[in-house]
């Protein structure tokens, strides 16, 4: 069983904009609203996956209602604890012609410390449940900064996995713990290293620095470029097809998944960042955000190339 923490859940919407400008009146041509914040699409693409999921975080009010009802419609396993802020709606516009995305993130609710204390004894539970935990995106007003750090913490205790997907404060917190697996782009190395990385040798830096803080298998986003990964015998340099895209939201989320899943099967540290990197292109060709299915990760899983750059 996988376990996906998504603290500061939302609604999703999608819409689908050509040619959009700040200060001008649109009609998208297309729109698409789901349950969603980084850790539900993480759940989502595990689920569509095979893998059995269950996903807690904080939910409230009737947009908590609507996260609910939609994990559940899903097949998910819904586990939210309820508070009384209202959850958030965010919106991302599309502009397939000019290949932009624009996005409105509100903040999300308050959460009260006994809200917050419910939560931990929910997470203590479920942490006999599973086998792999992954915590994706943001905290919501209210809870520590640490918050990350605790429940990697606990996890590690419980002898599970913990896959951390995060920025800013919370990264660096959490890495304090030494989550299983972590997967920073090269502007949140900047808050690690001091400096922005500014080639492959800074990198692999980074990555061996990672590994000596304890993080078995630390990843560095590069975008277009792939990614790098110091795995046990190496560090390695990951890249997918050039191929057209129709939207790039949850992206980096099915990664987190296809890695969940590889964890979960017990594969081997190759091939589960393959897995990851080809959910995260299947995720490309379509509209809804962390989207997947499975024809789509198997076509990309063959076309995911691979070379070693150096031992560790």
């Amino acid at each position: 069983m996988i376990l996906a923490i998504n603290m500061n859940p939302a609604i999703d919407k999608v819409y689908a904009v050509d040619d959009f400008q700040v200060g001008k009146v649109f009609r998208p041509r297309a729109m698409t609203a789901t349950a969603g914040g980084k850790g539900l699409n993480v759940a989502r693409v595990a689920h569509l996956l095979g893998e059995k999921v269950m996903v807690t975080g904080l939910v409230g009010g009737s947009t908590g209602r609507q996260i609910e009802e939609s994990v559940k419609e899903q097949g998910m396993d819904s586990r939210f604890i309820t508070i009384q802020g209202e959850s958030r709606i965010c919106i991302n516009v599309t502009d397939e012609k000019n290949i932009t995305s624009t996005e409105i993130l509100e903040p999300g609710p308050v959460v009260t410390p006994e809200e917050g204390e419910k939560f931990l004894g929910r997470y203590q539970e479920l942490l006999q449940e599973c086998s792999v935990v992954t915590a994706s995106g943001s905290l919501p007003k209210g809870m520590p900064r640490d918050l990350y750090a605790t429940l990697i913490r606990m996890a590690g205790e419980s002898g599970k996995k913990f896959i951390l997907d995060t920025s800013g404060e919370y990264f660096l917190e959490g890495i304090k713990q030494k989550p299983y697996m972590i997967k920073p782009n090269a502007d949140e190395l900047t808050s690690v290293m001091k400096r922005k990385p500014k080639n492959m040798s800074d990198y692999v830096d980074a990555l061996r620095k990672f590994r000596e803080l304890g993080i078995q298998m630390p990843v560095i986003s590069l975008g277009k470029q792939g990614c790098m990964a110091a795995l046990e015998d190496g560090i390695y340099h990951f890249t997918t097809p050039e191929i057209k895209v129709v939207n790039t939201v949850g992206s980096g989320d099915s990664f987190v998944a296809g890695c969940a899943a590889g964890l979960h099967r017990g594969m081997q540290p190759v091939e589960i960042i393959r897995l990851g990197m080809a959910c995260g292109t299947a995720n490309t060709q379509f509209f809804k955000t962390g989207w997947v299915t499975v024809d789509k990760v198997n076509t990309f899983l063959s076309m995911i190339k691979y070379e070693k750059l150096s031992e560790i």
